[in-house]
Order: C-alpha cells, then structure tokens, then sequence
C-alpha cells in the first residue's frame, strides 16, 4: 500500500508542477491584463494610485485552493509513509515533508487570504521548489519501501526456519 502511496505522490508532484506554471503564466498575464486595462487605473479624487485586480485575483485564490488540495495530499503521504515504513530515512524525510508542507500550507492560506497582497506568480517559484522536494521525497519513500518489504519477507523467512 505505501509502495501506491508513493507512487500516487511522485505523480502528484509532476502534476503539481506543470499546475503550478500554467498558474504563474496566468496570474502574471492576468495581472498586465488588469494593470492596463483597468479603469480604475491611476489616480482617484483623493491623488492616490489604485489598482483594481479583479481576474488576476481570481486566479491566485483558485491557484490556491488547489495548490491547498496537493498540500494535503502530501501531508496524508508523509503520515502514512510516517506509520508504515519503519526505516530511520523514511522517518527522517516524513518529518521534513510534514514540516515543509506546514510551512507551505501558511503560505497557501496568507496568498488566499489576500490575493491582492500576494499573487500566485509571486509565490509559485517557491511552490515549484515544493514540488521538486517532494518528488525527491516521494522517490526515497519509494525505495525506502522496496527495502522495507525486502526486510519483512526476510524476518518472515528466517523465522519460519
């Protein structure tokens, strides 16, 4: 089970990936889209310069609900790889999984929180740099686990013996 797990998670990082681009292309188009074409574009009575983001924000807060739902996943791989793959390594690269995906979550919910503030073609570097960690992770776990099954049918062997 841990072998699907891992496995579902390393696709889950490809996909991330590509996900994560075609957002960062889109937010930033959508935000020079929004910049000229603005009507508030400019300054207001009061001398003062606003911008009214409408589409770009839209798209950082669904890039974000996403990128929430791939967060998640990966929690729910590093706590199952956690509980079931018994080696030092895959314990080890679990708590730093859990631990960037924590931090990362924040991140996630500050940019949903205020996409005005915040765009998804301004964070998305960092999360394409998830991404990448956590394929690596998802391959160790993988291997760990090939390792681990490996380990078990020998204890199995021996003591049958």
């Amino acid at each position: 089970m841990n072998k699907a797990l891992y496995i579902i998670g390393i696709f889950f990082a490809i996909v991330f990936f590509f996900i994560c681009g075609f957002y960062i292309v889109e937010v930033n188009d959508a935000r020079l889209v929004d910049l000229y074409s603005s009507s508030s574009y400019g300054y207001d009575s009061y001398s003062s310069y606003s911008y009214d983001f409408g589409i770009a924000d839209s798209l950082t807060e669904e890039a974000g609900f996403v990128s929430l739902f791939f967060f998640l996943s990966f929690v729910a791989i590093d706590l199952l790889g956690l509980l079931k793959v018994k080696t030092k390594t895959t314990k080890v690269m679990s708590i730093i999984g859990l631990a960037f995906s924590g931090l990362f979550i924040v991140w996630d919910f500050a940019m949903i929180s205020s996409p005005g503030s915040i765009s998804f073609h301004e964070v998305g570097m960092g999360f394409l740099l998830y991404c990448v960690i956590m394929l690596a992770f998802c391959i160790v776990g993988l291997i760990q686990s090939f390792q681990y099954a490996k380990i078990l049918r020998l204890e199995v062997k021996n003591m049958s013996h």
